[in-house]
């Protein structure tokens, strides 16, 4: 079995999700409020309780999410790990090294200046370090106790959110550059001139495209369900005359949310597919350029023979992985099956 070679150019590919995180970031930093004025006075004396709603929401959200960002990590780890041509299994590392570490720099941000807004001020911190601070945790009696994360402090709750928020930032920097990286070794050259041994080395890779495809629909809807999670948290505490205004709010965030994961798969699927697509093509046209096809007939009937023809159920599968992020926003964080 020949060493698995992608040429280092595919890997620039990687660039264009980086553009889309700027992207994110300047829009949210430029042009929405870092802490929405959102009174505390919304929340509805009695119902304290109720932020135990929010909460079994958030860690069953951060439980699934978690676990899918680490599982596709393992995947693309067992990727690197057969055999590979030395230079590509660098590049793949480093790739997904930088991913992680762009997804790591607001974690670094707020180790360096713990005043810097938190995500969650979006939506309003004083609601939320209200709401949340009338919950409690086992083992946080004072604020200098210890638990799980470090010093219990003012708040145990608002503590769990952060702490929460820092960890899913590491599970999802691993989890996107995995799926990025998985994204871009479908793109490995077949090591023949043989016709038909490229012609199943291109069915393959359109297969693993496919795969990773699904994967990044799937495992982005959890980054939804996880997103609307925290942002609902303090909603049963709201009382009914501003619940809905509220919700309305949620809505809009989790929508913009969904946009900008339905762009980061699209920004590394594309580039992919459209190279797969003019090898597709290239191939065809060698085969009729050999006498194998005669008329396009011909070369529809050798593509489908051969794994090759465009699948209309393939392309509504495709197209239904890609907006899976935004139809769960639209359904209000509930995860959509791939």
């Amino acid at each position: 079995m020949n060493p698995r070679y992608v040429p280092a150019r595919y890997f620039l590919i990687a660039l264009v999700p980086i553009l889309i995180f700027a992207q994110e970031a300047f829009i949210t930093t430029q042009f929405l409020a870092m802490d929405l004025a959102i009174p505390a006075t919304v929340i509805q004396d009695g119902r304290d309780w109720l932020e135990a709603v929010g909460r079994f929401r958030f860690l069953g959200a951060t439980w699934v999410f978690a676990a899918l960002a680490v599982m596709v990590f393992v995947l693309v780890i067992r990727d690197i790990a057969q055999p590979m041509r030395p230079q590509t299994r660098r590049v793949a590392i480093l790739v997904i090294l930088g991913i992680f570490l762009l997804a790591m720099m607001p974690t670094v941000q707020y180790i360096i200046a713990p005043e810097t807004p938190r995500i969650f001020h979006r939506l309003g911190a004083d609601l939320f370090e209200n709401a949340l601070g009338r919950g409690t945790i086992a083992g946080c009696a004072t604020p200098a106790d210890r638990w799980l994360f470090g010093p219990c402090g003012e708040q145990p709750v608002i503590t769990l959110l952060n702490r929460t928020l820092d960890m899913i930032n590491i599970c999802a920097g691993l989890g996107v550059g995995a799926l990025i990286v998985g994204m871009i070794l479908c793109l490995d050259v077949p090591q023949t001139d043989d016709l038909e041994k490229q012609a199943q080395h291109l069915e393959r890779n359109l297969r693993r495209m496919r795969r990773q495809l699904y994967l990044s629909g799937l495992v982005l809807t959890f980054g939804i369900f996880f997103a609307t999670s925290w942002m609902r948290w303090p909603l049963p505490m709201i009382g009914a005359a501003d619940q809905d205004a509220f919700g309305a709010v949620v809505a809009a965030s989790s929508l913009f949310t969904g946009i900008y994961f339905t762009l980061l798969i699209l920004s590394f699927y594309l580039p992919v597919a459209l190279v797969l697509d003019g090898r597709r093509r290239r191939l065809t046209l060698r085969a009729a350029g050999e006498g194998q096809l005669r008329d396009p007939a011909k070369m529809v009937e050798w593509q489908k023979m051969r794994g090759l023809a465009s699948d209309p159920a393939e392309v509504f599968r495709s197209g239904f992985a890609l907006a899976a992020p935004i139809l769960a926003a639209f359904a209000g964080g509930v995860p959509l099956a791939v």
